[in-house]
């Protein structure tokens, strides 16, 4: 167990509202999260432009609210930096008020101060929504289907490229870097709405880590069939099905939703409204009766998920 889990467990065995992407105020009918970005740790000031760690810290947050059924529409943005990061820093606010411009979320607050580093933390707040709406990561029911988006694998992969040094052909090479440096923003708020979605969480550290975590969270047994679907171009380029699948499993900030539902949901992908999106919905597993995720003939040991207290996110 991660030290963040151990942490998250500490609270959530003494409050109610921790343990999903989002917690709901009962009060005001929201959703609400919480996430941060620490220089050299989730970007760095040589690959990273002020535009990508502003994007990078609006969509994980705006993710977590998405993949728990909610329109995303206040933020608190707290900023420490060193002094000689002002210039920097300043370009980071402007890009970040932008895509709140965008995406129509008000900046209603937050907090400067000094640090060593630069260090960004976002508190996202949703529009009003009745909990009968939210979608948590618990309600996964027996014979539903296991759902994700395409394109899995790209984030990890040029991570490897830019700082393992890790060969790609030059078409993957550009895809991988441009998904590592600023993923993909899915809206799929509202479609989440027409549909029945049972459980979903949105995959931050891996799709394992995620997958394993619903398991846990709806105590129904996870059964992977077939991941190849997901990125046929890198299972194309890898060959060795292991590798693709590793890689796969453990590719972290792809920021789209892992999400469970008993209707067979491939349809969508011929409605416009998808297409229009960049959006591919891709059936990867069923829930049944038990506990924990499979995979059969393969070793989940091998995976290296990221780990924000580890230095193993480099291996496949």
């Amino acid at each position: 167990m991660s030290y963040e889990q151990k942490i998250v467990n500490y609270f959530s065995k003494k409050y109610k509202k921790i343990g999903d992407d989002c917690a709901y105020l009962n009060k005001t009918k929201q959703l609400i999260s919480t996430d941060s970005l620490v220089e050299n740790k989730h970007f760095d000031l040589i690959h990273f432009s002020p535009l990508n760690i502003a994007h990078r810290l609006f969509l994980s947050n705006y993710s977590d609210i998405q993949s728990s059924g909610g329109l995303p529409k206040y933020v608190l943005l707290n900023i420490s930096f060193p002094n000689k990061n002002f210039k920097f820093v300043k370009k980071i606010i402007s890009n970040f008020h932008n895509l709140c411009l965008k995406y129509n979320v008000e900046i209603i607050g937050g907090d400067t101060t000094s640090s060593e580093k630069i260090f960004l933390s976002l508190t996202i707040i949703s529009d009003s929504i009745e909990k009968k709406n939210i979608i948590t990561r618990s309600k996964a029911k027996i014979n539903d289907r296991v759902y994700t988006f395409s394109g899995i694998g790209f984030s990890k992969l040029g991570y490897l490229n830019l700082y393992k040094k890790f060969q790609l052909p030059k078409i993957l090479t550009k895809l991988s870097i441009n998904q590592f440096l600023k993923p993909k923003m899915y809206i799929y708020h509202d479609i989440f709405k027409d549909i029945e979605i049972t459980s979903c969480m949105d995959l931050s550290d891996s799709l394992l880590s995620t997958l394993e975590t619903i398991s846990s969270e709806s105590k129904k047994k996870i059964i992977i069939n077939n991941l190849q679907p997901i990125n046929p171009k890198l299972y194309n380029f890898l060959k060795k099905k292991n590798i693709y699948n590793s890689l796969i499993l453990s590719s972290g900030e792809e920021f789209v939703p892992i999400f469970t539902s008993p209707i067979d949901l491939l349809y969508l992908n011929n409605k416009n409204k998808l297409k229009d999106r960049g959006i591919e919905i891709i059936h990867i597993g069923n829930i049944e009766k038990g506990n924990g995720v499979y995979l059969k003939n393969f070793n989940f040991n091998k995976v290296r998920k990221f780990d924000h207290f580890k230095n193993n996110y480099s291996l496949l």
